[in-house]
């Protein structure tokens, strides 16, 4: 019998709730190593380049980068990362890490088609002295509230990415803090249980709320109804199996929670246009 290549494997965990490591000619000034290899992190990442470039995979995405870029990485996405001599920061937190009141990260960091952001020249020297005075809090010890501080500086961050968001990319964020923690309660939901909970009754019983008040705050921030939302996470889910194991489609169809494999290849192909075994084939030409 073949081995499986197990995706789970290429999951890295982080024993911190906050990490901020520093990249110098492309050499990491770290705590713990980074892997160039195609991993995942259980974790949200933010890589701010500020010199050099090289080329990132994220999902099933190239993206070739130069100076001025900054991804946003949310947990479970895989990634690899090649480079030269590049400087820059790589700041890794837990959502749980920023406190209530502060602007947090999941509605930044859900979609993969919005995770590059090519920041104006205008803007780099300055986004860059922010990740500087970040990671000289973290670097101090026995800093006095160092938890808060950090929390704050990441809150900076965060805020201005909001920023280059809307006007770089032209992507309306919502900045209601009701319907924000409603929409991430939501999303943080759905990324624990969405191959065992398909039906949006849970979700409304989770979260206390009406069905058309969800609906609504989730149409706003995503785009899409949250039963739609639920099965886009669940694909995305299935095709990072698809391109990156060797288990069988009727394998994946299980491990996302479609036990009908023929449905699971008809709402697949949907969203894909391909069958999961033409994407696979599709992807290993590219």
């Amino acid at each position: 019998m073949n081995s499986k290549l197990n995706i789970n494997a290429l999951t890295k965990e982080y024993s911190t709730n906050i990490m901020v490591d520093k990249i110098r000619n492309g050499k990491y000034d770290t705590v713990s190593p980074h892997s160039t290899t195609l991993h995942r992190h259980t974790i949200f990442q933010i890589v701010w380049i500020y010199k050099g470039d090289g080329e990132h995979l994220i999902e099933q995405k190239k993206y070739s980068f130069s100076e001025g870029s900054l991804f946003l990485l949310a947990p479970h996405y895989l990634h690899q990362i090649k480079y030269h001599d590049v400087d820059g920061f790589v700041v890794s937190f837990s959502d749980t890490f920023l406190n209530k009141t502060q602007y947090k990260s999941t509605l930044l960091f859900y979609d993969p088609q919005e995770c590059f952001i090519k920041v104006l020249d205008a803007e780099q020297e300055l986004l860059n002295t922010e990740f500087e005075h970040l990671y000289h809090y973290f670097k101090t010890p026995n800093l006095l509230e160092k938890d808060i501080i950090l929390q704050n500086y990441i809150h900076i961050l965060l805020t201005k990415i909001k920023g280059f968001k809307i006007v770089n990319q032209g992507v309306d964020v919502i900045t209601n803090n009701h319907k924000f923690k409603l929409a991430e309660d939501f999303i943080s939901l759905v990324r624990n249980n969405f191959s065992q909970e398909k039906k949006i009754e849970f979700y409304i019983r989770k979260l206390a709320v009406s069905q058309r008040k969800l609906n609504d705050v989730i149409c706003t921030v995503t785009g899409v109804p949250p039963a739609r939302f639920i099965e886009q996470y669940t694909l995305n889910e299935a095709v990072r199996l698809v391109c990156f194991s060797n288990y069988t489609i009727k394998e994946i169809a299980g491990f996302v929670g479609y036990f009908d494999c023929s449905y699971f290849t008809k709402a697949f192909k949907k969203h894909f246009d391909k069958t999961p075994t033409q994407y696979r084939m599709w992807y290993k030409e590219k």
